[in-house]
């Protein structure tokens, strides 16, 4: 018997016909819903075909330690074999190439994605995926064997519905086709780079099934739901949703009623809308997590979707939004994934512990909770549980929460990605704010296809007058009608005349911190400050205090860096933001008179001098700030800000086109380049279609910039789980059990935890165990009010 899978100790055994068509069987049924069934069992049925070969069996059953690379074997194979059939129906060579390179990368980078450009490769025209699948192996029996063999799968064709192999390439041909059919293309990088999506795609499907069989043929079953009860979830978080709605069935005030009135509409979208790009733009207070639920939850069930995401940037919101999603659908079903949440299984229980890394692994839930750097990384990553996760997302809903505080960089990865979800993995998505980022607009080079299939309007509500009225409980001045910088001197009898609750929001650490200090002197009303100079706990700690205050009337301060603005649940009487995108002015106008107490809360904008707030180095920051003052400079007070947002958006991606493409440090070198036509690396010489370097494009892309270190520090409940670590980490080669400990302790401290850094002089302040992994700040260096200080007492920007 040739084997795919072979357990020494156990003498557990896997005929290689087996995992072979379990796999091909398994990524067909989970491709088909997208109409790519073929193709995948094309790719699960020689996937492994290297290991017929006899090196590969001795490798099983004697040799363990031996290498032997079968990824490459399927792929040669298939290769010519594709060739031949496509050649023969007559089909151009360009579409060919492309549909057979697509094929092979996937088969042979199975184990680990690579670059497809080879500066070594010049035999195969600097073509690495050519160099694999062409170049001889002496010592490797592929005639003999790995040929034979296939023709031994073949003869079983007919079994799994297929005439025959050329029968099956030209049905996975047509799926190919058919998905590139639904893709509006606008220029040669975007068909390059929608490539590369197939291509991720694809993989992720063949990982999973891969995976799955590989587990469950070592007798550790994993069963991942049925499809009836992936069916009866949903229509549970939906009555659960619409239980909750019935609550609010009989409104007494104005914006009750609106509020009813918002949700009806948007019922009645969720129940019909075809998988679309939709935007879910409402104000803040017109309950946007319950809305986005409902039009989801009616998704799921009136439009068959699978799975729904709810995706947002900030993890204080994701914390919030997913407590209060979970109250409404219980835990059935739902996963939360995010680097706050510690993972609790049983270690004893294998099987718990499989299924637990399996969920997380693929994102196989109903409801998946998570961060939108979790996220990114989904979609770009090269490792294995990223890949994975991309093909569910398949024909699902996604909730993208707060997105204009996505940066500039990634706007075409996130367009064209989200344009490939929508048109060939039937999935829908909503970017749900109060500040719609104008991804359609018509500067951006590679825009955003919003709207449904069947032609429904991209935006899900459209209030009216009277109904933005209701929401309408801030009036906006500027500091300064003269459009004059000012000094936060200058604010100091701002502030302190009014005996008001009072929040004011700037840019930088280094500011907040110089007027909290300027304003601690002069004061006796409780002062806080807010910045990522505090660990997650820290600042959870200090808002639920600001939160009580101002609930019994308290004329409290809190002076914060933007951390505040978006879905942090307070409501001051007045706010202060220092000049910022609109976005950004809108989203801090939201903390004020949030509950509608007064008429109207009062903001006021103020632009400060460059040496009392200094932003040229927050690049993104300062384009945003330097777009807003060209807009704001001829209005006069009062301004209605929500109406500017898409002419500050027009006006911000106008003049910072050649930020889109996520540019890295090198002329001419993006992650979108090389993602696409891979023009930085491309040379005449080189042959093939697929070029990208997906590898390199994984490494380079990163949501958050990660020049910084995690540093532990010593906080409330921290305190003496440090004390722990440390003795625990005093060798740098820990016993086995005390790693467990180690690692159990670091999950319970991961909201104890600031990011510095990489040369910040603070870090002279920690101390370092386990060869540099864990950084612990010392004593004395972290302060009650203001987080970590410097032995000087400045602060990191």
């Amino acid at each position: 018997m040739i084997l795919a899978h072979y357990e020494r100790k156990t003498e557990k055994k896997q005929s290689l016909e087996e995992h072979s068509f379990n796999v091909a069987n398994e990524a067909r049924e989970d491709a088909d819903p997208i109409g790519q069934g073929d193709v995948l069992f094309l790719l699960g049925l020689y996937h492994d075909l290297g290991k017929a070969d006899r090196k590969f069996q001795d490798k099983l059953t004697k040799n363990p330690a031996m290498h032997v690379d079968h990824s490459y074997a399927g792929a040669k194979y298939l290769f010519e074999k594709i060739k031949i059939c496509l050649s023969a129906k007559d089909v151009d060579k360009t579409t060919r190439l492309q549909f057979n390179d697509s094929i092979v990368y996937v088969i042979s980078a199975h184990h680990g994605m690579y670059d497809i450009f080879d500066e070594e490769a010049e035999l195969y025209a600097y073509n690495k995926l050519r160099n694999r699948i062409a170049r001889p192996m002496s010592d490797y029996h592929f005639d003999s064997d790995v040929k034979h063999y296939a023709a031994f799968l073949e003869s079983k064709l007919k079994d799994y519905g297929y005439q025959h192999l050329d029968d099956l390439i030209l049905k996975a041909f047509d799926n190919f086709q058919e998905a590139w059919s639904k893709l509006s293309i606008h220029d040669d990088s975007e068909h390059d780079y929608y490539s590369a999506c197939f291509v991720r795609l694809y993989l992720s499907f063949l990982k999973n099934a891969d995976i799955l069989d590989t587990v469950n043929a070592y007798g550790l079953l994993v069963n991942p739901l049925k499809q009836e009860e992936k069916i009866k979830l949903n229509e549970s978080y939906l009555e659960a949703i619409e239980k909750k709605y019935r609550s609010f069935a009989h409104p007494t005030t104005k914006l009750n009623i609106i509020r009813t009135q918002i949700s009806a509409r948007v019922k009645n979208r969720g129940e019909n809308d075809s998988t679309g790009i939709y935007r879910l733009d409402l104000p803040t207070g017109a309950g946007k997590t319950n809305l986005s639920m409902r039009y989801a939850f009616h998704q799921l069930v009136d439009q068959n979707k699978s799975r729904f995401f709810y995706i947002t940037p900030f993890l204080s919101v994701l914390e919030q939004n997913a407590a209060e999603i979970r109250k409404i659908t219980g835990d059935a079903g739902v996963l939360e994934h995010h680097s706050n949440v510690i993972r609790q299984t049983d270690d004893n229980d294998e099987k718990e512990t499989l299924m637990s890394d399996y969920l997380i692994d693929s994102w196989d839930s109903q409801i998946v909770l998570t961060s939108m750097v979790q996220f990114f990384q989904t979609l770009f990553k090269t490792k294995s549980s990223n890949i994975r996760r991309f093909s569910s997302l398949i024909n699902s809903v996604l909730i993208l929460d707060e997105v204009q505080s996505l940066p500039i960089e990634v706007t075409t990865l996130f367009n064209l990605t989200m344009n490939f979800l929508n048109k060939v993995m039937n999935t829908t998505i909503i970017l749900c704010t109060a500040t719609q980022p104008v991804y359609d607009s018509a500067v951006i080079g590679h825009r955003i296809s919003c709207g449904g299939r069947n032609s429904e309007s991209a935006d899900i509500v459209d209030l009216k007058h009277d109904e933005k009225e209701v929401f309408s409980r801030t009036e906006l001045r500027k500091f300064d009608e003269d459009n004059q910088n000012s000094r936060l001197s200058d604010l100091l009898d701002f502030v302190l005349k009014n005996d008001e609750s009072t929040l004011a929001i700037f840019n930088t650490k280094r500011t907040v911190d110089t007027f909290y200090t300027m304003l601690e002197e002069l004061t006796e009303r409780p002062i806080y400050q807010l910045s990522t100079n505090m660990c997650a706990q820290h600042r959870l700690d200090i808002i639920s205090e600001i939160k009580q205050q101002l609930k019994d009337d308290i004329p409290i301060i809190c002076i914060s860096t933007q951390l505040i603005e978006a879905g942090v649940d307070v409501d001051f009487n007045r706010v202060i933001r220092s000049y910022a995108g609109i976005d950004s002015i809108v989203q801090a106008s939201g903390r004020c008179n949030r509950e509608g107490k007064r008429d109207k809360g009062q903001v006021t904008l103020v632009n400060l001098t460059s040496e009392e707030e200094n932003i040229s180095q927050l690049k993104e920051i300062k384009a945003k700030k330097d777009a807003t003052e060209v807009i704001l400079h001829k209005i006069t007070s009062p301004i209605e800000v929500s109406v500017l947002n898409r002419n500050f958006f027009e006006y911000y991606y106008a003049n910072n086109q050649d930020s889109m493409d996520y540019p890295l440090e090198h002329d001419g070198e993006s992650v979108y380049d090389y993602l696409s036509d891979n023009s930085y690396q491309y040379r005449k010489k080189f042959k093939g279609k697929l070029k990208q370097a997906f590898k390199t494009a994984g490494l380079k892309m990163n949501l958050i910039n990660n020049d910084t270190i995690g540093v532990l520090v010593p906080y409330g409940d921290a305190i003496e789980k440090l004390l722990t670590l440390e003795e625990l980490c005093e060798y740098d080669y820990p016993s086995e059990e005390d790693y467990q400990a180690i690692k159990g302790l670091l999950k319970e401290l991961q909201p104890y935890t600031v990011n510095v850094r990489e040369h910040d002089q603070i870090l002279e302040a920690t101390k370092s165990y386990l060869n540099g992994q864990i950084q612990v700040l010392s004593d004395g260096y972290y302060d009650e009010k203001k987080g970590i200080t410097s032995e000087r007492g400045s602060f990191l920007m």
